[in-house]
């Protein structure tokens, strides 16, 4: 029996391990011209269709580039910051509220979050209740009532990227996945 509780233990540490690094693995993408190739490529997105400015500001931060794109129900939120320490801070600042709501019990589905000095992932696929703060960029952070929540945020050294179905239908999920598999992220 002490064996069959080894075997067991250690195929769950295995498979929890498994989860931690297949959620740390992706790329960053510093180049925006990947970004708009994986909205044409998966969505039909063409650059004109976007919001995209060079230098901005974003949480009082500079940024290099950034890039915005609405598709019904779903956004996608590229954000290259010229600072790496910028593009972590704005996701520790994600990272805590979903943690706090996630403890509070505020959000009931699946969700992962790692997070290491230099990228970080938080994936989710479920209900968000209302008179909940959370921000995503450009959205605003009181959500008034119960919403479902499909996808990620993600940062890679300077590199900030958000892409979520709010409230979306299959079809929307589907269309998030598929950008997410475009650039070779984890999906939720």
């Amino acid at each position: 029996m002490k064996k069959m509780r080894a075997v067991i233990a250690a195929v769950l540490a295995c498979a929890t391990m498994f989860s931690f690094t297949a959620c740390a693995n992706f790329k960053v993408i510093d180049d925006e011209e990947v970004f708009y190739d994986a909205l044409d490529s998966a969505l039909s997105i063409d650059e004109d269709e976007t919001y995209h400015v060079k230098n901005a500001k974003v949480n009082g931060d500079k940024a290099e580039y950034v890039i915005y794109a609405k598709d019904g129900d779903n956004f996608y939120a590229y954000i290259r910051f010229k600072k790496e320490d910028d593009a972590m801070d704005y996701f520790d600042e994600f990272y805590d509220d979903f943690d706090t709501i996630k403890k509070d019990k505020d959000f009931s589905g699946s969700s992962s979050m790692s997070a290491s000095k230099t990228k970080g992932v938080i994936l989710f696929n479920g209900d968000l209740e209302g008179g909940t703060e959370l921000g995503f960029f450009r959205h605003n952070k009181n959500v008034t009532s119960d919403v479902e929540l499909y996808g990620g945020v993600y940062v890679n050294k300077n590199v900030y990227i958000e892409v979520c179905s709010v409230n979306g239908s299959k079809r929307d999920k589907e269309k998030a996945a598929a950008f997410l598999k475009e650039l070779g992220f984890p999906k939720p």
